[in-house]
């Protein structure tokens, strides 16, 4: 209901310049005669000035009447929705619906339920889980244990430009806090706020396969993407094209919209390089409600800025023009360990060192590791268990030789004394069919968790004090620490990047990593902890992840899977472009209009009012 729909662009734009806007959603765009006197939608000025010291918050003198709301609604053609999460409806009060609730209850834990709801985030505790889902056999709940206020307060459902234009200028004009969701995947919160004006552009979804394009220094294969195309979508449009894109791991996620601004990996990554490395030219609306195109030789700081400083800080992106590459074929060896009677720890994890020896020899020939450690605590007079899942990835190899490239991974974690065989490797023609195997949706959780990019040097020579050390800290995190651990091994050099890539603002330690590691707490941020609790958790969290760090002190983390507590995340997250970052952030946007927490300027503000940790319920309010 709320896609474009693709037969539209088919045609429309075959003798269109590659550097106008790509399709007919943006030639939808609110002009300077449709302002008129109205201010609420007026353009902003540069250069302009911060405003008040805080957001203006529902309830407060100066927040927009009804009557100002419902004209900005006529303004939109009814695109403006209130802010009421679905959970609503299993309170008594005017929300409540049984039929609803239970449609929420059993949907409420999936991607593809959350993200096409505009309101509600993926991570219920970033909002201090205001309205939490009622067990099947609990009546519905009281109506003032749903906090709605902790929300955004409206939401507007953009399918143009004009929408997207209109909800930036309207929160601007009037000091309201401005969100963006796209499929609403974020673990840290950077797309809610209470009281705000959400602006979902899910809806933004099309796609145009280009032959043949030259954009600055760059001619060959592209595609028109529109900004909210998930995984499955571009796995879809590639396979019918003969072409490969990269994408984003999971189905669901928004290939262009957070997870391309924040660098974005996916099972590719050591062969073509990150999401931002494939965009050749944006379509973006800035902070003035302006419209504008950006590529290496026109608005260069922004497309610099959005290809990897961060999302929701520096514009709203439409669309974009991305690179497509030849076909290729993906071949994947998996093999697991166990421990047990047979396998006692130490052996166990000598067997993960002994594969995770390999990560190199793996980057060098473009491919990835995919893998989990997983543990179960002593039950009785039983240890600790632990599991180990191992997944290689390789572009472009037949079957036979991903064998034969096992075979001395196999042979080493053997020689330990751990009776394991060369496993037979899947193999599929190309990265779409391997992909497009995976039916849409994913789960939805609401922990919170540590990251850590390691880098390629402290694996070069594994009898070295750095491997030793990062070895060490991994099996802390799951055997001292009870997480589970999960590593992406990736190594998108600069070489890899290529043009224009070499030249954008992603976070330099994802350059020099070869290991992206996380790790989750599942259990102690939901509704039913106490502020203190989640205090404690989150301490405890952060000084098993502080043994990573320990293990990488050049390095950083991965923005896009990461803890809003990261040390120093101005280091962590951007590297040495943070200053460059921050001044085109002030130059660009001087009212303060887009904020997003641990984004590039997120340390001059806070959210006030919330209990234990950070979290975006609040008002927001500069520092």
């Amino acid at each position: 209901m709320l896609s474009i729909s693709r037969a539209l662009f088919l045609t429309a734009f075959t003798a269109r310049s590659t550097l106008a806007y790509n399709f007919l959603y943006e030639g939808v765009q609110l002009e300077d005669g449709d302002v008129a006197n109205n201010s609420d939608i007026a353009f902003g000025k540069l250069p302009g000035s911060p405003s008040a010291k805080c957001k203006t918050f529902p309830g407060d003198s100066h927040w927009p009447s009804s009557e100002r709301w419902d004209a900005f609604n006529a303004s939109l053609g009814g695109a403006l929705v209130r802010g009421i999460p679905p959970a609503a409806a299993c309170y008594e009060g005017p929300y409540e619906d049984a039929a609803r609730c239970e449609v929420v209850r059993t949907g409420s834990r999936s991607s593809n339920f959350v993200k096409e709801d505009p309101v509600i985030p993926f991570q219920q505790w970033t909002l201090g889980n205001p309205c939490p889902v009622p067990a099947s056999n609990q009546s519905p709940g009281p109506e003032g244990a749903c906090n709605i206020s902790s929300y955004p307060a409206f939401a507007v459902v953009a399918s143009t430009v004009k929408h997207v234009q209109l909800a930036v200028n309207f929160a601007r004009n009037n000091n309201i806090r401005l969100t963006i969701k796209n499929t609403g995947h974020d673990f840290v919160g950077r797309n809610t706020g209470g009281g705000a004006l959400q602006v979902y552009v899910h809806p933004l979804k099309a796609f145009e396969f280009l032959p043949s394009v030259q954009i600055a220094q760059y001619q060959g294969r592209a595609a028109r993407v529109g900004a909210a195309l998930e995984q499955y979508d571009l796995v879809r449009y590639q396979g019918e094209n003969n072409v490969t894109i990269l994408t984003p791991g999971s189905t669901t996620v928004g290939a262009l919209g957070g997870y391309m601004q924040g660098g974005g990996f996916g099972y590719l990554t050591s062969k073509f390089g990150l999401m931002v490395d494939q965009v050749l030219s944006l379509e973006v609306v800035t902070a003035d409600g302006r419209f504008v195109h950006a590529d290496p030789g026109e608005n260069e700081d922004l497309f610099w800025a959005i290809r990897g400083g961060g999302p929701s800080n520096f514009g709203i992106v439409t669309s974009a023009v991305i690179k497509a590459h030849d076909p290729v074929s993906v071949t994947v060896s998996s093999f697991n360990l166990r421990s047990n009677s047979q396998l006692p720890a130490d052996l166990f994890w000598e067997g993960v060192n002994a594969y995770f020896s390999h990560l190199v020899r793996i980057n060098d020939a473009k491919g990835i590791g995919w893998n989990n450690i997983g543990t179960q605590p002593p039950v009785g007079s039983a240890p600790r268990s632990f599991t180990f899942t191992g997944q290689v990835t390789m572009p472009g190899m037949s079957a036979d030789e991903m064998s034969e490239f096992m075979a001395p991974i196999i042979k080493d974690i053997n020689n330990l004394g751990i009776n394991i065989s060369n496993p037979k490797p899947d193999w599929w023609p190309t990265f779409a069919a391997y992909a497009g195997r995976v039916a849409p949706g994913e789960g939805v959780g609401n922990g919170r968790m540590g990251s850590r990019l390691f880098p390629r040097s402290n694996f070069v020579d594994t009898s070295s004090t750095e491997f030793n050390a990062t070895m060490a800290a991994i099996r802390s995190w799951v055997e001292d620490g009870g997480y589970s651990f999960h590593s992406v091994d990736y190594h998108p050099s600069l070489e890899t990047a290529g043009y224009p890539g070499t030249n954008s603002a992603a976070n330099p330690h994802l350059r020099t990593a070869i290991m992206h590691a996380t790790g989750f707490d599942t259990g102690s941020y939901g509704p039913g902890t106490t502020p203190e609790q989640q205090i404690s958790q989150q301490r405890r969290l952060m000084q098993f992840a502080q043994k990573w760090r320990d293990a990488s002190p050049t390095s950083g983390a991965y923005m896009n899977e990461a803890n809003t507590e990261e040390p120093n995340f101005q280091e962590a997250f951007y590297g040495g472009n943070y200053e460059k970052l921050l001044e085109i952030k002030r130059k660009r946007d001087p009212w303060g209009a887009f904020y997003a927490v641990t984004g590039v300027g997120s340390d001059e503000w806070v959210v006030e009012g919330t209990s234990g940790l950070p979290t975006q319920q609040g008002r927001l309010c500069r520092v």
